[in-house]
């Protein structure tokens, strides 16, 4: 029930009567703490009731009033009592709610920095997983170069390791004086591989290329195709009847005749 319920019901005025029930008085006690107009209403009817009761009433005992009096003033000091624990146990639900609220914001915070550390731990964790699976794949890229270098050294083995196979020296010269490199020349299928493990960087513009010398006249066997990773196994133009093989620096795309002052490797079969 409202404020203007319980003024307008009739329980205000049990209540000073005292004829009201327990929950009713109850029910009174708590809304005078909280609506100071309830005190008032209650004095309004006090003193309303007692002016009805002068108006209609003959003129007490003296001894009777006496003895009402004194009851009247006891009433007065169990209600004032009452009022008093009832203030004093709102005190302590005060006190008692403080201390919740205090204990739920310090459960707020605790779980918040709680939050907050899950979060960093997860984020660490995230980071630690992309690079655990960032090395895996580095390590799976490794594995797999590995493979093809290995696949590759095992098809050379078996070029040269063929019965036909010759394998001719050249040596350095001119501006190649320090290096050197390989030629394998199978003499039945004319396959021709040119292997160089460690041949420099050709000029700007230029190009090394292979010629194999036959019967005197030099006879164009392919260009080579440098590497960055200094190491060269290539496959060449198929060559039949060759006394030598020589290379040249020349332009780009290679030309029809070697440029002989541009020699640099040479070697005999």
């Amino acid at each position: 029930m409202t404020k203007d319920e319980i003024i307008s019901s009739g329980i205000m005025e049990t209540y000073v009567l005292g004829i009201a029930s327990h929950d009713e008085v109850a029910l009174i006690n708590r809304l005078c703490l909280e609506f100071p107009e309830i005190n008032n209403e209650l004095e309004l009817i006090e003193k309303s009731l007692i002016h009805y009761a002068s108006q209609t009433s003959k003129p007490l005992n003296p001894v009777l009033k006496n003895e009402i009096v004194s009851q009247l003033e006891f009433s007065a000091k169990e209600n004032n009592a009452t009022k008093v624990i009832s203030i004093a146990k709102s005190e302590r639900r005060l006190k008692l709610y403080k201390y919740g609220m205090a204990a739920c914001l310090f459960l707020l915070i605790t779980s918040l920095a709680y939050n907050l550390l899950l979060n960093e731990k997860l984020k660490n964790l995230v980071v630690e997983l992309q690079k655990s699976e960032d090395e895996q794949n580095y390590a799976v890229k490794e594995i797999n170069i590995n493979k093809l270098a290995l696949a590759s050294i095992r098809q050379q083995l078996q070029i040269v390791a063929k019965p036909k196979v010759i394998t001719v020296v050249l040596n350095g010269m001119n501006s190649l004086a320090k290096n050197s490199a390989k030629i394998h020349w199978n003499t039945v299928t004319d396959e021709l591989y040119f292997n160089a493990s460690q041949l420099p960087k050709s000029p700007d513009s230029k190009q090394y290329q292979l010629w194999a010398i036959v019967a005197g006249r030099p006879v164009d066997a392919g260009i080579i195709n440098w590497s960055d990773s200094g190491g060269i196994f290539q496959k060449m133009n198929l060559i039949k009847g060759a006394q030598a093989f020589a290379v040249t620096i020349e332009k780009v795309g290679g030309s029809v005749t070697p440029t002989l002052e541009t020699m640099c490797l040479l070697g005999n079969v």
